[in-house]
């Protein structure tokens, strides 16, 4: 007899075994008995979880894996138990400093196991940590010092440089360094954790109101906003990529050069390791050509990325790139890779599974890529189909910066294949809640009401994204930065994808600039050039064969650097304010597109004369 599974015919050989029978149907049921499983597993830490936040399911953990490596770096590991006992130690020191329950504390460690253990200590009585940059300065560092209200602070060296430029109101409460250095008057850490009593500390009872960390997002369109990240919230991110998507084991180790006040190498990163029970692992910071020896070196399983950083990685000689695949990292996990780069670090990486997601780090979606679709950032876990469905993408007007109605005053919804703004249900369900900023104004401009029924609420991403026939989401562009030329919509992704790759661009931002006389924006280009400089007549051959004409950019900028955050995104703000003026420093220099010359050439003062009369067409 022959039976046929989703198409795959099964012909049982004579005196097969009844289980040997069924390895082809266990084999297609894995991933869901795998999350199945998964979720099980979750069950009996959820009272903890629910009692006790974060650092409950830690005490679980390492009651029950004390001796199990639970963070690492390339110089130390910390096992659960250890965490334990060093969680415990910090949070007596904060009682004793009179710290409360909803107090908060600035951390500016950067990526060290310190950071951590002070988050987890913090919650432990119920207190806030906010996560800050201390690469920060001036009026961004003073803005996100006063949103957090902070008590105390944890620095290093770096970070009282950072506090040092700024009005800080609390107290500087503990110094990760030597004695001889410590400022004036703060605790140095050593001496304040060997006064505290090694007991446990009880665990502070955590509501579903309870916020367990600020993450600040970054800044790219303006200050910075604190989003408060409650525990509740912290644990889920971890559980549904374990249970659904990852199904790592306590034996994985997740490896992240990824700045730990990000919300890549929390939510997704620690969160994660959480839910799997297995080790988190650090870097200081992130080095293309160190990557994989750092890798390496923590044991690494599980690699977190940012899309840049896997452009960074392919761009890297063979000899830096072939400890990739001696390393053990069969996954890697993030956001924001395209598709050129996603088949050649794959390949790299001798066939590692890349799990492509989409999420922000106030936003209330999750959409994980657990199929390999080149490209896709995912669709919705099979749990959340159906009336749980809550995402919509709806028709944006790029022109207008608003969201096209109809006759009856409510949203349209985008048809499959059609771009559009991606929004998100805001309910009561713990999936579907939007905690916001602590600021409320900001909290407000991410809300939009009576979207397909009078008394709605949705979740703005800011996103354009577009969905296929399978239901797999693709991300298109912010909303903001696609703009329109010819008469055509810009994607300011996909024309930095189709010349990231030119010879001579180490790095390339599009953005678009307004043209005296002419609708739209007009295309501009970026440029930090590599080693062997920029070549105007490869950057326009590439532009010719990639890009339609409304696409190509018409103006670019080169510049011997380009500033980018943490997470490696650039801050597009001052550079559209400059557009194509005169005003550059002496090391940028101006090219425009002229399609006459089959090249870009020098913007001279002719040529913006040429460009002003309309002579120049563009």
């Amino acid at each position: 007899m022959q039976r046929a599974w989703r198409g795959a015919p099964i012909v049982p050989e004579r005196g097969m075994q009844p289980v040997t029978m069924l390895a082809p149907f266990l084999g297609r049921l894995a991933p869901g008995l795998r999350s199945a499983a998964t979720l099980t597993g979750l069950f009996p830490r959820l009272p903890m979880a629910a009692v006790g936040g974060v650092p409950g399911v830690v005490r679980e953990i390492a009651r029950a894996r004390p001796d199990a490596p639970a963070i690492r770096t390339a110089e130390a590991t910390l096992t659960w138990g250890q965490v334990e006992r060093e969680v415990d130690r910090r949070a007596a020191f904060w009682q004793r400093e009179g710290l409360n329950a909803g107090d908060c504390v600035a951390l500016l460690l950067g990526n060290r196991p310190e950071t951590i253990l002070q988050q987890l200590a913090l919650g432990r009585i119920g207190a806030v940590s906010a996560l800050i940059d201390h690469g920060l300065r001036g009026r961004g560092l003073q803005h996100v010092i006063d949103a957090s209200r902070a008590r105390a602070a944890v620095v290093d060296l770096e970070g009282v440089a950072a506090l040092a430029s700024v009005k800080f109101r609390g107290a500087l409460g503990v110094w990760m360094g030597t004695s001889e250095d410590a400022p004036h008057g703060v605790h140095e850490l050593d001496q304040v954790l060997g006064q505290a009593p090694a007991l446990p500390v009880p665990q502070a009872f955590v509501t579903p109101e309870d916020i367990y960390t600020y993450v600040f997002t970054s800044g790219t369109t303006g200050l910075p906003k604190a989003a408060r990240i409650r525990h509740h919230r912290y644990l889920l991110a971890g559980a549904g990529f374990q249970a659904f998507a990852l199904w790592l084991t306590p034996d994985d180790t997740i490896f992240t050069p990824l700045p730990l006040h990000h919300s890549s190498a929390q939510i997704v990163g620690f969160s994660t390791a959480l839910a799997a029970r297995c080790c988190f692992a650090m870097a200081p910071k992130f080095s293309a050509r160190q990557y994989f020896a750092q890798a390496r070196a923590v044991g690494a399983t599980v690699g977190l990325y940012v899309g840049e950083m896997c452009r960074y990685l392919v761009q890297t000689p063979p000899d830096a790139f072939d400890g990739g695949t001696a390393s053990k990292l069969h996954t890697m996990l993030g956001n924001g890779l395209r598709p050129d780069v996603w088949l050649e670090i794959q390949a790299r990486l001798n066939g590692a599974r890349i799990v492509e997601f989409y999420g922000a780090t106030e936003g209330n979606t999750l959409l994980v890529n657990r199929d390999g679709k080149v490209g896709s950032c995912g669709r919705l876990f099979p749990l959340f189909r159906g009336p749980l469905d809550g995402l919509a993408l709806v028709r944006y007007d790029v022109d207008t910066d608003e969201h096209l109605r109809d006759e009856d005053g409510f949203q349209v919804a985008c048809k499959p294949g059609e771009t559009g703004e991606l929004l998100s249900r805001i309910s009561l369900l713990p999936t579907e809640r939007f905690d916001g900023y602590l600021d409320a104004k900001a909290t407000r401009s991410k809300i939009l009401r009576d979207v397909f029924r009078k008394g709605d609420a949705y979740f703005r991403s800011g996103d354009l994204l577009r969905q296929d026939a399978d239901g797999d989401y693709f991300f298109v562009d912010r909303v903001g930065d696609t703009f329109r030329w010819k008469g055509e919509n810009v994607s300011t992704q996909e024309v930095a994808g189709a010349l990231s790759a030119v010879p001579g661009v180490e790095l390339i931002m599009v953005y678009g600039v307004a043209v005296s006389g002419m609708e739209g924006r007009a295309g501009m280009a970026a440029v930090q050039p590599g080693a062997q400089g920029f070549d105007p007549k490869a950057f326009y051959s590439a532009a010719v064969a990639q890009l339609p004409l409304h696409a190509r950019p018409v103006f670019v900028r080169v510049t011997p650097s380009l500033e980018t955050t943490g997470t490696m995104k650039f801050r597009k703000g001052e550079w559209q304010k400059a557009g194509y003026g005169r005003d550059l420093p002496d090391t940028d220099a101006l090219y425009v597109r002229v399609d006459a010359e089959g090249c870009y050439a020098p913007l001279t003062e002719s040529r913006r004369a040429d460009l002003k009369a309309g002579r120049l067409r563009i």
